[in-house]
This record gives C-alpha cells, sequence and structure tokens, in this order.
C-alpha cells in the first residue's frame, strides 16, 4: 500500500469514526474473480443449486461459475448465441440474469441500435432453460427503447430529456411481493433516471398497457437500480458517480411505494466507498442474491491495476491498464433495517 493510500485510507477511517460507523473487520479484500482482457464489470450473480453464476458486460455476456461465492470461479463463455437482430454490435452492458422458474431463466441486457446517437443503447431479453444457457434473444425489437423511431418497444416517453435520442442501460429485473414482475433501468444522459415498467409473468415483454414511470431523477450520475423488498418498505441500490474513477460508489435508499418519482425525496446513504471497503477502486455494479447459508450477499466490481486495486486518481478514461474484477461482500441488516456491509470475502 503506497504512503498516498495510506494517508487516505487514514483520513477515511478518521471520518467514518467520527460518524460511529466502523470499517470492515477484513481490510484490503482481494476480488474473488477477476480475468484477464476486460474483467469481469457490471456482475450480475444468482445461486441454484448450490452454485453461484454470473454475466458480466463484454462480448455476448461473458458467463462464469463458482461452486461457493468466493470460488474459485469458471469462465463459461459467452451467456448469447448470438446478438439480437437489432443490436449493431455483440458488446452487452450490465446483463442481469433472473430466474423465473427452475427451467426458464431470463438475461436482460443493453446494446446498441441503429437510430440513437452513438453509444446510446436499448434493453433486450433472452431466455434460456438453464442459468448458463445458451440464451437465445427474444424475437422482435428491443423490450425497451425510448427515442427510437419505428420501434416495435413501448414509447416509454421519458419527459424533459436533454437529448432526444438518448438510449437506456443497466435492467435489473424485480419480483413483488404479489409476483408482479417489472424491469428497473436507467436512461442515458443527465439528469439520471431511474424508471420502472411492469413486464409480463414470463418477464420477456412489457405487459400489455402498462407504461414506464420515473422513480428517481437526478443530476448527479445515479445507476445500476437494484430493488429488494424489506419489511414491507423498497430499498433501492444503485451506483453513483462516474463508473470510471475510484469515487464511484454504491448507495442505498427506502421509500414506502414505486409511485412516480417514489425516491426523490428520500435520503441518499452510501453503502460501499473507497475508504469503507478497505481500498477498493470505484466499489459499484452491486447486485445482491441469496448466500448458501441462507444470508444475503453483494457481488460488485472494482477497478484493478496489475493484482490490487488502482490508485485513487487513477481516471479508466484516461489511464492504461485498469480492469474491473468481481468483489464479495456479505449483506447483512441492522436493528431498522438497514442494510450493512460489514464483512468482506476473499478467495482462499
Amino acid at each position: 500500500m503506497t504512503s498516498v493510500r495510506r494517508r487516505a485510507l487514514g483520513a477515511s477511517v478518521a471520518f467514518l469514526a467520527c460518524l460511529n460507523i466502523s470499517l470492515p473487520a477484513e481490510a484490503a479484500p482481494r476480488p474473488v474473480f477477476a480475468p484477464g482482457g476486460g474483467g469481469f464489470a457490471d456482475p450480475t450473480v444468482v445461486s441454484h443449486n448450490d452454485q453461484f453464476y454470473g454475466m458480466s458486460t463484454g462480448s455476448l455476456a461473458p458467463s462464469a461459475q463458482g461452486n461457493i461465492g468466493t470460488g474459485p470461479w469458471q469462465s463459461e463463455g459467452p451467456a448469447l448465441t448470438a446478438k439480437p437482430s437489432w443490436a449493431t454490435s455483440g458488446v452487452m452492458w450490465a446483463p442481469d440474469l433472473e430466474k423465473i422458474s427452475a427451467n426458464e431463466w431470463v438475461l436482460y441486457f443493453a446494446a446498441p441500435v441503429d437510430g440513437l446517437d452513438e453509444n446510446q443503447r436499448c434493453i433486450g431479453a433472452a431466455t434460456a432453460s438453464s442459468p448458463l444457457g445458451p440464451f437465445t434473444p427474444v424475437a422482435g425489437g428491443p423490450l425497451v427503447c425510448p427515442g427510437r423511431a419505428n420501434t416495435p418497444a413501448p414509447d416509454d416517453t421519458v419527459p424533459d430529456r436533454p437529448l432526444v435520442n438518448a438510449g437506456v442501460i443497466d435492467p435489473s429485473g424485480f419480483k413483488d411481493s404479489d409476483g408482479t414482475r417489472f424491469l428497473l433501468y436507467k436512461t442515458q444522459q443527465l439528469p439520471s433516471s431511474l424508471r420502472i415498467v411492469r413486464l409480463n409473468a414470463a418477464g420477456t415483454h412489457v405487459a400489455s398497457g402498462a407504461t414506464s414511470r420515473q422513480l428517481l431523477r437526478s443530476d448527479r450520475i445515479v445507476e445500476n437500480p437494484v430493488l429488494v423488498k424489506r419489511a414491507g418498505d423498497y430499498i433501492l441500490f444503485a451506483s453513483r458517480g462516474p463508473y470510471n474513477q475510484c469515487t464511484y460508489e454504491t448507495i442505498w435508499m427506502r421509500a414506502q411505494g414505486l409511485g412516480t418519482n417514489a425516491f426523490n425525496t428520500v435520503t441518499q446513504r452510501t453503502l460501499l466507498t473507497d475508504g469503507n471497503t478497505g481500498g477498493v477502486c470505484g466499489p459499484g455494479g452491486a447486485d445482491i442474491t441469496a448466500a448458501l447459508d441462507g444470508g444475503q450477499r453483494m457481488f460488485f466490481h472494482g477497478w484493478l491495476c496489475g493484482s490490487g486495486p488502482c490508485p485513487l486518481n487513477f481516471d479508466a478514461q484516461t489511464d492504461d491498464g485498469g480492469r474491473r474484477g468481481m468483489y464479495l461482500g456479505v449483506l447483512g441488516w441492522d436493528s431498522n433495517d438497514n442494510p450493512v456491509v460489514n464483512k468482506f470475502l476473499s478467495p482462499e
């Protein structure tokens, strides 16, 4: 650990102590999976039949399997059989894997599409009979694709968009306690808008007559929504800040319902930062899954430069050598049903 990092971490410890927040007992965790090349960014992970299955951003959604959360993890190749016909590239951003039933699985992803401005994406879906696939894209157009002319997807008009042809990214499925399925996602461009739309029972199409609604609008970058229900409330996890820097962080919010702008006026609270993870650079892109011991785990990514975290001033858009590895934290809940991550797990 460099002297600069030690000073920064020491300052973080002192600040957290003033807030009566303790650092995790195990400082400086190691990633549980960090393949060469592009790493394993924006991980989605599920547990099924005493195994963990994950997908990440990359060509046709790279997949991996681990017998326990800490691994060892084994790369399993691309999850998708091919890019959907509407996509202009096979590079899929921030996929999300959802179990519909034992033999029905849906993979959501964001892909570039004709008719939108450069670097703008739409959300698609693919299905398979097992968590590793192979996944076949759902026939037709994108699942959600605002701003694209003549799209078969719902119009999904987003008010006051700074760029009319902006896209949508970061899909995340959610099943409510009554069985209703939803899809959360983020609109590209600032201000950030996290939105939700009701799906059919199979999770493959927007429900008939359903329109999306905005859950949160922010002048800061807020993305990667993940929703859980706890004690009757809705807990929304998200990533905040520029993804390419170590200041990228994981936050959470609480609301009593999912109405329009339900999270606009609630407090955004930090959960994972460079300071309280022992120095993980940019702990974000988090996903939550059931653990084999009956608890919950939070998988998230962080920037690696070589075998360790990138320095605090790292910027992936200007600096060479960075890739994102997948980290693992134990998600718990305090006496007020607030989420806490006080322990991080590393490979043995």
